[in-house]
């Protein structure tokens, strides 16, 4: 039975001039998963983060973590942030050091670790990152995309169990935005248990284990991508599109290029390998 890592159970939340932001939502994120919570800009996405590591408050329900209530006390919510690290989509609101090395140490010398061992996991974080070359930077000199990548190595430094990813490739260039879901990949491998927020459906198509549509501060479906995408009213009812890959495919099974009972591609190379080659069709 999959381990349950951190959970929302009938969460509601509303911002202070009284705009509901979430609605009864109820998600279970299951230890070592790549989730994707997939909407459009307003369904609630970044504010369900902000429940996740204790930023937010809910009005009610409750955040679980390794299946107990989250503590709102300043000593535990700062344990909590030990383990669920969020990585903003803005880099600029989580850099406030002046230099590259002074932002990453941040966190791992609050948490009383020694100088050697602080050190140690800012080398690391700057490895992971690809960030080695600018420790010494000033953090205001770099481009959008060093912040970016700044800003992630701060959170790996605290090694987390669960990293989540707001909006994680906005405004990276096509090289930059694969560079980093590798990246992703490469924390996955590792054990971690990664969530994304984002409104690429050919991301979340690709990459996620499962995925959870939102919208209007709910949590409309959750299951695996394949099954969700199959759904036209649930893709209409969020003001989603359907992935690229899916379009294809049904337009080539539509065709009679694919047989309809070719299995739905995760991937690129999954609808090549699925599609006759001139051999295949001539013998």
């Amino acid at each position: 039975m999959s381990e349950i890592i951190l959970e929302a159970v009938d969460l509601e939340y509303s911002y202070p001039d009284g705009t509901k932001a979430l609605s009864n939502v109820n998600l279970k994120v299951q230890k070592g998963e790549k989730l994707a919570i997939l909407g459009s800009n307003g369904a609630g996405k970044s504010t369900l983060f902000m429940q996740f590591n204790g930023i937010y408050r809910p009005n009610s329900g409750s955040i679980k973590y390794q299946g107990q209530d989250i503590s709102y006390k300043n000593r535990a919510l700062i344990e909590l942030r030990k383990q669920v690290g969020v990585v903003f989509q803005d880099p600029d609101s989580q850099l406030f050091s002046s230099s590259v090395y002074q932002d990453i140490s941040f966190g791992p010398l609050n948490l009383g670790l020694s100088e050697e061992e602080v050190r140690e996991r800012v080398k690391q974080a700057l490895i992971d990152t690809e960030t080695t070359d600018l420790e010494d930077k000033p953090t205001h000199l770099l481009s959008y995309g060093q912040k970016k990548r700044v800003s992630i190595a701060g959170v790996l430094a605290m090694e987390p169990e669960v990293i989540i990813f707001d909006e994680p490739t906005a405004g990276l260039d096509p090289r930059h935005a694969q560079e980093f879901m590798q990246l992703l990949e490469d924390f996955s491998l590792e054990g971690k248990t990664i969530i994304l927020s984002t409104h690429d459906v050919d991301l979340a198509y690709s990459w996620s284990d499962r995925l959870a549509i939102m919208s209007s501060g709910e949590i409309i479906a959750h299951g695996e991508p394949r099954e969700l995408f199959l759904r036209p009213e649930l893709i209409e009812r969020a003001d989603l599109a359907l992935p690229w890959l899916l379009e294809m495919y049904c337009g080539l099974v539509e065709k009679g290029w694919l047989p309809p009972s070719t299995p739905l591609p995760k991937t690129r190379d999954d609808l090549l390998r699925s599609i006759p080659t001139k051999t295949d069709t001539t013998g």
